[in-house]
This record gives C-alpha cells, structure tokens and sequence, in this order.
C-alpha cells in the first residue's frame, strides 16, 4: 500500500475500515477462549466489564445451557467501580485564556461549553477513555445558513465505532479519522471521513451492515471543505490515550474472574446442600440372605418406594430394626469462601486504588490512616491522568479557537475541580490563613472550589452587597448628623414655615 499520506479518500477508508478490526500487536503468555484477538474483540470484552455484562464462568459445554441462569447471576460487576470513582472527581470546570482570565473563564469557551453540554460531554469520554484505553472528541463546525457567531459544537465519540491515524510525527494530531454509525432510517450503514482539510461522507448499499471492507458497497459523497486548521494537522478531532492505552481495570480482569468464580462456587455449593443426603446405617434384615425369603423386609417392599416407608408426617411413625440408625449430611461452613471473595475485592480495590468503602460496606470502619492512604493513592492517579489529558485539550481549544476566527488566542489554561473532598469549615480556614497571600479569586476558584460561573456571580453580588451597605452607611450617617443640629434644619431656608415656627 501506499504511504498513507499520499492516500484518496477510498484508500483512506479502506485502510481505516480494516483498522477498525485490526490484530493486536502482543499476544498474552495465556489464552482463553475469551481472549481478544483483534481491535474490535478487546473493546467489546472491556465494555461489557464495564456494563456488567462479562463472558459468563467457564464450565463443561454440556451444562453451560442448563446452568446459563445460575452462571448469570454469579457475575457481578466491580469493573464499574473503578471508572465512575476516577470520572466522578474528574471534572473540567473551565477554560482560561491570556486574553479572557476573568472569574468566568473565557467566554467564547463557555459558549462552546454551553452548546455542547460539556459537564456531560466529558464525562462520557473519561467512561470510554478509562474503561477502552482511548476515546476521541470531534469539533462539529456550524451549519451552512447558521447565524453569525454561532459556535461550534463538540462531541464525545466511542472508540468501538471509530478509529484515528496518529501522525507519527506529532502523534497529538491525526492524519485521518473515521467514522462508523447506523442510519435506521435511511437503512444504511454510513462512514465519516476526515483528512486534513475535507470530510467525506461514504454510505453503504442498503441492507449491507458487515465489519469487513467491501469496496463495491461503498459510494461516496460530494466533499465538504474544513478550512483553517493547516497548522493543526488540519483534522478537527482529538484522540485522547490513557496511560500505556489500557483500561483502568484491564489489567485486572484475571481477578474479577476470579470473584466471579468464587461467587459461583459458594451459590452451587449452597444450593447442593439444601437437599440434604439421608442414610440407613445398619441392615434393616439384619444381614440375612433374603433372595429367597418370601418374608423379607426388602423383599417385600422391592416393587415399592423407599419413600412409602419412611414418610415425612407428624402423624407417621417409623419402626427401625435393632441397631440401625438414621444419617442426615450436615450445612457446609460457607464463611470461607465468603471471606476468600472479600479478600479477592480488597485486593481489586488495592490494585485499581478504589477507596474501600466504595467496595465494601464496612471498609468505612477502617482506620483512618489506612482510609486516607487510598484517598491519597486514588487523588494521585486521577491527577497522572489529568496530566495526560491537558495537552489534548489544550490542542482541541486551540482548534476550536481557530475555526472561530480567534487565531491569536494564547495562554490557554484549564481549571480542574479538586478530586479530593474538603469540609466547608477546611475550605473557610485556608481562606483566612491565605488573606493577602492569595487573590480573592484564586481564593474562590483554588480554595472554595467554585465554578468560573459561580465565582463571577459571587463576586457581582459581594458588589451589589458592599454598594448596598455603602449606600445604607451614607443615609446613617447624614439622619444622625441632622439630628443632632437641630439648629441647622431651623435656619435651613428651604425649612417649611410650620417647621422654622417650631424651631
């Protein structure tokens, strides 16, 4: 194939289209029949994780049918624990620039912001960054007949249904990016592609809906323009990689295997155990050949059921010959294999750095050094990954900035909410010991934690409220000046004639 920079449009789909199911680079020392093999097959497993939908446990082919039930309910679903832990105290809360570094960020920025739902939006990336390893965000320019001024707007896409070429180069750019959906309406299968400076809308036959490239089946649409981003690497999407390009929990789903194993375990050997095992000790003819003997206990109840004799009934009464003894099985203890499952969930909780009351109910009674050791370790992580994050969100601004007709925007900063939890007392008592260290914004922004938003209308009512006061202050003082020199309101020649008669 050709250098893919010098790629047509088709070539570049049919180079993404097999992308999309690629083979994977490393294979594991250790197989299973749920290892992935390619792309596609790795970002489903780790989405069903992530869903609580995993492969069920592994057991004879002959009974996965008749115990599909059972294996279902044996899953359970930690996986999401460690994604929504790190999303939930992961929040962008806004965009400075040199040129806009006001208490509410930049304002071209919250329109963006505003038009896209971003509070969601990012959101939505982190759970597909952090559970597949990768995720992207597509700029969406104006539609043709939009008003001036209408900003562009952002979407988080799935990396199971698109893939992009990084520029090896500068692999924070993208050569090409492309697009798979469904048109339900239409009945098509339909693809977006995106090179530097063009999108090509490519759309299937109908009825046509398969993951390999079939060239024929494919047409393409007149090509849009997408100006203004040469410097860029002129393709309006950001790919976003986690650390190493795996998912938080990927590397750990041996052990949710293994929870799920040892749940299985204890509900099979609790429901075996319920239909308790009984026993006849002894010889009910007392060890006599009784084949040929017409008056033989045994013989006599050959054609019948043993349940005919020993009947459960208050009213039965059970006639046993000397020496023999009825046997019943015993429970068996499950709280091993309860504890050895909640050793298994400390340990994910330890390796994906989950606080462990998330985990465990009780973890809330653990001492509070220990609690605030995985507090520190989950913080930590969060801010590595935070720090990975910035330098593509900064590109993705300076794109959308570009595409707005702001070329000269510089100094871009982003504001992150703490991922730590502070009491309002902590925050009140760092504001006090930071006076005259600390502006009363970073004071807002940095300590109480407010958003841009709520820090600029924080600061117009502390405003409104200091006017106020000021204004109240003045009208004090002027009645309690008049009213102590009545002398003066006698003399005042704009004094009424009852008012100088009463002085």
């Amino acid at each position: 194939m050709a250098d893919p920079v010098e790629l047509t449009p088709d070539q570049w789909l049919e180079y993404l289209m097999n992308k999309l199911d690629e083979d994977l680079e490393r294979e594991p020392r250790v197989t299973t029949g749920n290892t992935p093999t390619t792309r596609r097959e790795r970002l489903d497993l780790l989405w069903s994780y992530y869903l609580g939908d995993p492969p069920l446990p592994t057991v004879a082919e002959k009974y996965r049918e008749t115990f599909s039930a059972v294996l279902r309910k044996a899953r359970s679903n930690y996986a999401i624990m460690a994604i929504d832990s790190m999303c939930d105290r992961s929040v962008l809360q806004g965009i400075y620039t040199a040129a806009d570094a006001d208490l509410n960020g930049d304002d071209a920025a919250k329109a963006v912001c505003d038009a896209s739902g971003f509070a969601a939006l990012q959101r939505d990336m982190q759970t597909w960054l952090y559970t597949m390893g990768e995720s992207y965000v597509t700029i969406v320019p104006p539609l043709a007949g939009a008003p001036t001024g209408t900003p562009p707007m952002l979407l988080a896409e799935d990396p199971r249904f698109c893939v992009g070429e990084p520029d090896p180069y500068n692999p924070r750019m993208l050569r090409a990016f492309l697009k798979i959906f469904v048109d339900k309406i239409a009945d098509q299968q339909k693809a977006i592609l995106l090179i530097p400076g063009q999108r090509i809308v490519f759309t299937r036959e109908k009825g046509q809906y398969s993951n390999e490239f079939v060239a024929k089946q494919w047409s393409a649409e007149p090509a849009t323009s997408v100006p203004g981003l040469e410097l860029l690497g002129g393709v309006p999407v950001v790919r976003f990689q986690n650390k190493m390009g795996l998912g938080e929990f990927e590397p750990h789903l041996d052990l949710l295997d293994r929870i799920t194993d040892g749940i299985l375990h204890r509900m099979v050997i609790t429901a075996f155990q319920s239909f308790k095992q009984r026993a006849v000790k002894g010889d009910l003819d007392g060890g006599a050949d009784f084949s040929e003997d017409t008056d033989s206990l045994i013989k006599s109840i050959a054609d019948a059921e043993l349940t005919d004799i020993f009947q459960n009934d208050p009213g039965v009464l059970w006639m046993l010959p000397e020496g023999v003894e009825l046997w019943e099985s015993g429970t068996t203890d499950l709280t091993p294999l309860l504890m050895a499952t909640r050793d298994d969930v400390k340990e994910f909780g330890v390796c994906t750095r989950i606080p462990m009351h998330m985990l465990i109910p009780d973890g809330v009674s653990q001492s509070a050094e220990g609690a605030s050791a995985m507090r520190e370790g989950l913080i930590d992580k969060i801010s590595d990954r935070q720090a990975r994050q910035n330098p593509q969100w900064i590109l993705l601004w300076q794109m959308i900035f570009t595409l707005m007709g702001k070329t000269n925007v510089t100094g871009i900063r982003l504001q992150w909410g703490k991922p730590e939890r502070v009491s309002l007392s902590s925050k009140t008592d760092a504001v006090q010991k930071t006076r005259g260290v600390l502006s009363r914004k970073r004071q807002v922004v940095d300590l109480m934690e407010m958003s841009p938003e709520l820090a600029a209308l924080n600061e117009s009512e502390l405003l409104e409220e200091a006017m106020a006061s000021d204004a109240a202050m003045s009208a004090l003082s002027l009645g309690s000046a008049t009213a102590a020199d009545p002398a003066d309101s006698a003399t005042d020649p704009a004094a009424s004639p009852a008012e100088k008669a009463a002085a």
